[in-house]
C-alpha cells in the first residue's frame, strides 16, 4: 500500500467492498485489515494522480462511489502525508459505520524483513473475522519485492484463520489477458490452500477471497453477487 495512492478510486472500491462484507456478513465479529506500507514515493505525482478526482468516480459510476459518507472520508484523507495518519483515518471511518477494526502490522514493509512482519501479523488474527491483506500490486513470485504477497504468506494466513473467518487478497492487472491471468491465479491459490476463491473486478484490479467454511462461502458469494449487482462494470467469477 504505497502512500501516493492513499483516497483513490482503487481505495474507495477496497474500503466500500469490505464495508458491504461486513454489513451482509453479520456473523463476522471484526474487521482485520493488514495494509504492507511500503511509503510515499513521488510526492508531486501522487497529489495529481487523475484517481484521485472521487465525485467524477461517482458521475462514472466506479465502484464503490455510491458510498457519499466513505467518498467525502477518502477525500478529506487525501490530505494527508503520512502513513499512519492514513490509517488511523481508514479506522476512523469503519469505527463511524460501527465496524471493529484491527490493524496489525502498522510498519513499513520491507522485502527483507518480510519473516518478521508477518509472524507478527499471522499471531494476531482474531476469530470471526474478514482479513484483508493489501499488498501495494499483488501476488508475486517471481523476483518479488517489497510490492508483492507470496503464495506461501497466504498458505500461512490462510491455515492460522478460522473456519469463521474469510481471507481477502488485492491484486492489480498485469499486463496479460485479464480472464487468463484470473484463471491461473485462482489456480494457483486453490493448489496452496485447498479452497477455490471468488472473484470480483472492475477490469481494473481484482479481489480473491477465500473462505474455509462452504456455507460461509456461499454466503460470501451471494453477498458478492448483490454488491456486483450495484455497479455494471464489477464481474464476480465464482467456483464452479
Amino acid at each position: 500500500m504505497n502512500g501516493r495512492y492513499f483516497g483513490d478510486t482503487r481505495d474507495l472500491f477496497k474500503f466500500d467492498l469490505v464495508r458491504h462484507i461486513m454489513k451482509s456478513l453479520p456473523d463476522l465479529a471484526g474487521f482485520t485489515f493488514v495494509p504492507m506500507l511500503t511509503g510515499t514515493e513521488a510526492e508531486g505525482y501522487r497529489k495529481n494522480s487523475a484517481r484521485k478526482d472521487l465525485e467524477k468516480a461517482y458521475r462514472s459510476g466506479k465502484a464503490g462511489s455510491q458510498n457519499q459518507k466513505l467518498r467525502e472520508h477518502l477525500t478529506r484523507l487525501q490530505e494527508i502525508d503520512d502513513d499512519l495518519g492514513y490509517i488511523t483515518g481508514i479506522r476512523s471511518y469503519f469505527n463511524k459505520e460501527m465496524i471493529l477494526i484491527d490493524i496489525p502490522g502498522r510498519r513499513r514493509f520491507t522485502n527483507h524483513d518480510r519473516d518478521t512482519y508477518f509472524r507478527s501479523v499471522f499471531n494476531e488474527f482474531p476469530k470471526n473475522s474478514l482479513i484483508f491483506i493489501d499488498p501495494d500490486t499483488g501476488l508475486g513470485e517471481e523476483n518479488p519485492d517489497k510490492k508483492h504477497l507470496l503464495l506461501s504468506e497466504v498458505k500461512t494466513a490462510y491455515d492460522r484463520m478460522d473456519s469463521g473467518s474469510i481471507l481477502m487478497i488485492y491484486q492489480h492487472f498485469p499486463r496479460v489477458k485479464h480472464g487468463d491471468f484470473i484463471s491461473d491465479t485462482r489456480a494457483n491459490l486453490e493448489k496452496c490452500t485447498g479452497s477455490n476463491p471468488a472473484v470480483i473486478t472492475d477490469n481494473e484490479i481484482v479481489f480473491f477471497i477465500l473462505a474455509k467454511n462452504q456455507k460461509l462461502a456461499a454466503r460470501l458469494k451471494n453477498s458478492l453477487e448483490c454488491y456486483a449487482d450495484t455497479y455494471p462494470a464489477l464481474e464476480c467469477v465464482h467456483c464452479a
